[in-house]
Parts: structure tokens; C-alpha cells; sequence
């Protein structure tokens, strides 16, 4: 088994996430800012000179990438071959996936006890990005090797909260900050006649704007390396 990721591949429908959110949560992914751990109990002669050798810093984005899809399908953040030393040494990606989990602590109610909806078309542009492939067994002979791949900048998803309210999570995972109109309406989503519309931040919740007419649009901004919630509830 390896991890790594091909071209073209980084957002499809979770059917995972619609079919068993609801009496099951997922942990995470295999996303490291390290080489994987070597088992002494494997040939000794494949066996890294540095274990748990921390990653080019050049895959940061692919890291923040990979924990943003486990963030937009409702996962529970984790990361692999965690080591405190990260924390320091790797400051801006232990950052961003400790932002991650705190807008999922204060959005819980949509990502973890809520039910997975049909993700909203959101109109952004992708980027290319160096992207790692590890081999996180036996084989790793060749260690790292590298591809470029092409990715989205928004990774988005919805949801729908046990008391009917609709939500929007968007993670942001380049660098630059992104502002794009959002439309969340019948009959794809169940949003309430009127209502207003909320945006959960590592920076607090805030009033984005209300409607009326059964449909709720705004203008969804996105910090770089920012993970929001926006909420659509009835007044």
C-alpha cells in the first residue's frame, strides 16, 4: 500500500462519509510530515538512515491538503508519526491542522453529529502543486519520490446539523486569500424560508448577512490556510 496521490484525484464525492457519517466517524488519514516509521522486524538492509526523517518542506501543501479533505469530509483530525518536536520545527503546518480541529470542536454539531450533503459547486481556480509518494511498508528502497500534481485551492462540503440547519465548510490551502459567491437553496439543500447566515472561524463566529426568499447567497471570503463553517439557520 502506498500514500499518494494522482492527478485529478483529490475531490470526489465521499460516498464513505454520505453513506456512514451517520453511525460511524472516520480518523484522519495517513498524512505525515515524515518519512513512515521502519519496523525492526523488516530487512535491515532497506532500512532508513535517519527513521521518521522530516519531509521537504516543499510538501507542506500536499500536507495541508490532505488533512483539509479529512477536515471538509467530517473526519476527525489526526496526523501520522506525530512528534512534539513538530510543533516547533514544523510550526506553520502544525498550525494549520490545530486551526482545523478548533473550528471542528465549535462546528461539531454539522461535521461530527450532522449529515453529509451533496458538496456546493464553488467556482476556483486549481494550482499544481510538488506532491509526495511514500511507500509506508517494506518497500522503501527508492524513499521519496516526487510528481507534480493539480489540485483545487477550496476544498468545500455541506452539511446538514440534527436541527435542520445547513452548513458550508470551506478549507483554503494555498496561500492566497480567495472570495467567491456561494448559493445554498432548494431543493439540493434544506434551508429554512429565512434565515441568516454565519461564518465559524479559528477567529470567533460572526453575522455574514440574512435572506428571505428560501435561498441564502453571500460572499464567502477565505483567509490563506483558513478553514471556515458557514451556517445558514432560521432566525
Amino acid at each position: 500500500m502506498e500514500r499518494y496521490a494522482s492527478p485529478g484525484e483529490w475531490e470526489p464525492i465521499p460516498f464513505f462519509q454520505a453513506v456512514y457519517h451517520d453511525c460511524a466517524l472516520f480518523y484522519g488519514n495517513y498524512s505525515s510530515l515524515t518519512r513512515p516509521p521502519y519496523d525492526d522486524l523488516w530487512p535491515a538492509e532497506f532500512a532508513p538512515e535517519r527513521p521518521l526523517e522530516l519531509l521537504d518542506r516543499r510538501f507542506a501543501m500536499q500536507f495541508r491538503l490532505e488533512q483539509a479533505r479529512a477536515f471538509a469530509w467530517g473526519q476527525q483530525p489526526t496526523i501520522a508519526n506525530f512528534l512534539p518536536s513538530h510543533l516547533l520545527d514544523r510550526k506553520d503546518e502544525m498550525d494549520f491542522v490545530l486551526r482545523l480541529a478548533r473550528v471542528r470542536r465549535e462546528a461539531v454539531r454539522y461535521l461530527g453529529d450532522g449529515t453529509f450533503l451533496r458538496p456546493p459547486a464553488i467556482d476556483v481556480p486549481e494550482m499544481k502543486i510538488p506532491m509526495s509518494r511514500l511507500s509506508i511498508y517494506a518497500g522503501q528502497r527508492d524513499a521519496v519520490k516526487e510528481f507534480t500534481g493539480k489540485a483545487p485551492r477550496i476544498l468545500a462540503s455541506a452539511w446538514q446539523a440534527p436541527d435542520g440547519s445547513v452548513a458550508a465548510a470551506l478549507v483554503n490551502v494555498s496561500e492566497e486569500a480567495a472570495a467567491f459567491d456561494l448559493s445554498l437553496g432548494s431543493p439540493e439543500y434544506p434551508v429554512p424560508r429565512a434565515g441568516v447566515v454565519r461564518k465559524i472561524s479559528d477567529a470567533g463566529t460572526m453575522e455574514v448577512g440574512a435572506y428571505a426568499d428560501g435561498r441564502a447567497s453571500w460572499r464567502a471570503e477565505v483567509a490563506p490556510e483558513e478553514a471556515c463553517v458557514y451556517t445558514i439557520e432560521a432566525r
